[in-house]
C-alpha cells in the first residue's frame, strides 16, 4: 500500500536544488537548468521553509503516465513529489499543531488558513523522470521593487491541499517539456489553457489532452508520441478548439507595432499569449504572462495614435527550457530585406518573433485590429476635448473584461444614485472590450464595447458596438456626456 510522508526543512538554495534532483530519481550530479532556476527563484521569493509531500497523485502527470509511461518495459512511479514553499520559518512541531488545529473545528481551520494566506508561495512538482523532472508547478510572481512594476496579469488562483490544510496561490501553471508526450509548444499552450479554462469555470486540460487534440486530424511530423517533431500553428489552433476555445492568431512579421499592441491588450486582459519563435536552427514556443513598461515609447511601436504598448521593453514568459516568469526583452528592428521585425531575447539567446496564439472565449469576436479602428475614429474627438496644449499627453490602451467583473469594479467619485442608475441601464455582453484613454498618468475615460460582433468596413456605423462611456475625470464630464448622448449610450461620470 502506498504511503505518504510529509517532512519540513529550512530553506537553503543548494539543499532545495539537491532535493529536487534526488526526488526525480537521478543518480548523477548533473543539475537540470530548470531545477537550478527554480531553486534560485525560490530564494528570490523569500522562501524560508520547504514542506515535502513524498507521494502526491497529480492528474496531469497521471494522464501522461497512462498514455505513455505505463506501457514501458520498466515504468517509473505514477506519483510525484511536491515541494511547498513558505516565506515564514516553522518546523515539524508547528506543522503538526496546524494539522491538529484544522481538524478540531471549522473556526480553528479558518485561523490556520488566515495564518498561512500571506506566507504560502506555491509548489513545485517533481516527476520521477531524471531527464525531465519538473512537473506541474505554480509559484507566485516576484514582488515589485519600485520603480520597477511588473504587470503580470495572466494568472489565476489555485487551491492547494496539504494534508488537511487548505492553501491558495496566485500564479500560472508551468512545467518542463517532456518530449515523450509533448513538444515545447504543448507545454506553452498547456500553460495558457490552464489559465483561460479555470477562469471560465472549466477543468484545465492536461498536457496529454492538449497533444491528443493537436494531433487528432493532422500529423505533419509523424506520430504524436514521442513528440519529437513539434507542433505547427495549425495543430495548436486545433488543440485550442478541442478544449472549447477559439484560437486568435496574430502575426508579428507584418506590423510589429500592432503585434505588440495585441500582446499588451491580451496580457492586460489576463489572457496568456503563446509566442511562436524562430531561430537557432528551428522553432520554439513560450507563454507570455506579463510585461514591464520601459518608460519612453519606442518609435517603431507607435501607431497613428499614442498607445501605451509602445513603452513595452520587457515581457515575462514561461519558458519550459528555463522556468516560470523568465525575463525576455522585446527589440523592434528594421531589416534591409524584411522590413520592421521583432526580436525577443531570452537570457543569451535572440529569437525572431513570428506570431502569437491566444485561446479566447468563442463569442469574443472583436479583434485588436477592431480596437485600433475604433480608437482611430475617436482620436480627433478626444484631442479636441482635452485641447491642443494637452493632446500630447494622451495615450490609449485596450483590454477585455468579463462584464460582471468590470461593473463590480466601478468605484470612484460618483454618487450612489448616479452609479445605481447607470447599472440599471447598461447592457453588456459576457465579455466587454474597453478602449481606455489616459491623460498623462491619470485615467480620463473608458469606451465600453460589445465583443460579440465585429467592425464592418462597409456596413452600419461603429456606434452600434458602443455600450457605455465612463468618464473618470470630472473636468471633462460635459464633453463625454455629450458624446454618450450622440451615440445613445449609457453614461457614467
Amino acid at each position: 500500500m502506498a504511503k505518504n510522508q510529509i517532512t519540513v526543512a529550512s530553506f537553503d538554495r543548494a539543499s532545495l536544488q539537491g532535493a529536487l534532483v534526488r526526488a526525480s530519481g537521478a543518480t548523477n550530479a548533473v543539475v537540470p537548468r530548470q531545477v537550478d532556476y527554480l531553486a534560485q527563484y525560490a530564494g528570490m521569493l523569500g522562501t524560508r521553509t520547504v514542506v515535502v509531500e513524498e507521494h502526491y497523485v497529480d492528474r496531469h502527470y497521471v494522464e501522461e503516465y497512462a498514455s505513455y509511461y505505463s506501457r514501458m518495459l520498466e515504468p517509473p512511479s505514477n506519483a510525484v513529489q511536491r515541494f511547498h514553499l513558505f516565506s515564514r520559518a516553522f518546523g515539524g512541531a508547528e506543522l503538526e499543531e496546524m494539522f491538529t488545529s484544522s481538524a478540531s473545528s471549522d473556526d480553528r481551520a479558518q485561523e490556520v488558513r488566515d495564518r498561512l494566506r500571506d506566507v504560502y508561495l506555491g509548489f513545485i512538482s517533481v516527476r520521477p523522470l531524471p531527464s525531465v523532472p519538473i512537473g506541474r508547478t505554480v509559484l507566485r510572481r516576484l514582488a515589485d521593487n519600485l520603480p520597477v512594476r511588473r504587470e503580470i496579469w495572466a494568472t489565476c488562483g489555485h487551491d492547494v491541499h496539504l494534508a488537511n490544510l487548505r492553501l491558495r496561490v496566485e500564479g500560472l501553471a508551468f512545467q518542463q517539456q517532456d518530449q515523450a508526450v509533448g513538444a515545447c509548444a504543448t507545454a506553452a499552450l498547456w500553460s495558457a489553457l490552464s489559465r483561460v479554462a479555470r477562469h471560465d469555470g472549466m477543468r484545465a486540460p492536461t498536457p496529454a489532452e492538449v497533444t491528443a487534440f493537436a494531433s487528432r486530424h493532422l500529423l505533419p511530423y509523424g506520430r504524436n508520441m514521442p513528440a519529437s517533431g513539434g507542433l505547427t500553428m495549425q495543430q495548436l489552433s486545433e488543440a485550442v478548439r478541442g478544449c472549447g476555445f477559439a484560437p486568435e492568431v496574430v502575426r508579428a512579421d507584418t506590423k510589429p507595432e500592432i503585434f505588440v499592441l495585441a500582446l499588451h491588450t491580451y496580457l492586460l486582459s489576463g489572457l496568456p499569449v503563446v509566442l511562436e519563435l524562430l531561430g537557432h536552427g528551428g522553432g520554439h514556443a513560450v507563454t507570455a504572462v506579463g510585461f514591464e513598461d520601459g518608460g519612453s515609447p519606442h518609435p517603431l511601436l507607435q501607431t497613428t495614435f499614442p498607445v501605451r504598448s509602445a513603452c513595452v521593453k520587457k515581457i515575462y514568459v514561461h519558458d519550459d527550457r528555463i522556468g516560470p516568469y523568465a525575463k525576455a526583452f522585446v527589440s523592434p528592428v528594421t531589416h534591409p530585406d524584411f522590413g520592421d521585425r521583432l526580436l525577443l531575447q531570452i537570457e543569451h539567446e535572440t529569437w525572431l518573433l513570428n506570431s502569437g496564439l491566444i485561446p479566447v472565449y468563442p463569442k469574443l469576436r472583436l479583434s485588436v485590429g477592431s480596437f485600433v479602428h475604433l480608437a482611430d475614429r475617436l482620436t480627433d474627438l478626444i484631442e479636441t476635448a482635452v485641447g491642443s496644449a494637452r493632446a500630447t499627453q494622451l495615450a490609449v490602451d485596450f483590454y477585455y473584461k468579463r462584464s460582471g467583473d468590470y461593473l463590480s469594479g466601478l468605484r470612484g467619485g460618483w454618487s450612489a444614485g448616479t452609479l445605481v442608475s447607470f447599472l440599471g441601464e447598461v447592457v453588456l455582453s459576457r465579455w466587454c472590450g474597453i478602449v481606455r484613454w489616459h491623460l498623462g498618468d491619470a485615467l480620463l475615460a473608458e469606451f465600453v464595447y460589445d465583443t460579440t460582433d465585429i467592425v464592418r468596413p462597409h456596413g452600419e456605423p461603429d456606434g452600434h458596438l458602443l455600450r457605455a462611456i465612463v468618464c473618470h475625470d470630472t473636468s471633462f464630464r460635459g464633453t463625454f456626456q455629450a458624446l454618450a448622448a450622440y451615440f445613445g449610450a449609457p453614461f457614467l461620470g
